[in-house]
């Protein structure tokens, strides 16, 4: 029977930072070739930065053989409940779907909060044409989603990393494949965002943070990441600023 061992680390960077920030940070990050999206995006359908935002409006217009234009709605049902309702009385009378469309200049709202990376790197991007989840893949298998948060919960960078084995691995084995073979690409992904982070416009304090780190196995208990763990993470960025 397979086991899946998951090892989660999550960084918070203090509070929710304002809305407009969050999107103007995300359209920082693109510059480093890292895109927040959803996780069953095609990144490059998304917009990011400050950019032509496409909107379209829809009303229903309400019109008759006698009179071009009586009114608009925006809802389809009221339309609807009109022309049943008025139909008796108005020769003619129907509705028809108008779009209009607008572009603008705007900061682009993220279209989710996960990470697809495709700077230079250990993993292989896996799944970013919206098939699967979008992740980094490594050759022992394991699997690693990144994603960044900006919510209740404060604003959060969080490593999910996936590993599935036929057996119970011994600590050594697990700590090899979960911390030691994605801890390069773990340094350089905290290095970019907290560079970014770190731009006069945002002051994030990337220095004082919220550290959950533990791993799970579906069939055993959870057991904490030990401090030293922690550490090499932390400290993997430093190589890459």
């Amino acid at each position: 029977m397979a086991i899946t061992y998951q090892r989660t680390m999550k960084i918070k960077y203090g509070y929710k930072i304002a809305d407009l920030d969050y999107k103007k940070l995300c359209g920082e990050l693109s510059k480093k070739e890292m895109y927040v999206c959803g996780n069953y995006d095609d990144y490059t359908d998304n917009n990011y930065g400050f950019t032509d935002i496409t909107k379209t409006k829809t009303v229903y217009a309400i019109h008759s053989t006698q009179q071009a234009n009586i009114m608009n709605v925006n809802y389809k049902f009221d339309a609807k409940a009109i022309i049943n309702g008025l139909g008796h009385l108005i020769d003619g009378l129907e509705y028809e779907e108008v779009n209009t469309e607008t572009i603008k200049k705007e900061w682009a709202t993220p279209e989710g909060s996960y990470i697809v990376f495709m700077g230079d790197k250990d993993g292989e991007n896996i799944n970013v044409d919206c098939w699967g989840d979008n992740a980094l893949e490594y050759d022992n298998g394991a699997v690693m989603q990144i994603r960044l948060q900006n919510n209740y919960d404060g604003l959060r960078v969080i490593f999910t990393i996936n590993w599935e084995v036929e057996t119970i691995q011994r600590k050594d084995k697990i700590e090899e494949a979960m911390v030691q073979k994605v801890m390069a690409d773990m340094g350089k992904i905290q290095s970019i965002i907290e560079g970014r982070m770190n731009l006069k416009k945002f002051n994030i304090d990337t220095e004082d943070v919220e550290i959950d780190c533990h791993f799970d196995a579906k069939t055993e208990s959870r057991s904490e990441c030990t401090p030293d763990i922690i550490k090499q993470v932390r400290e993997a960025r430093r190589g890459n600023q």
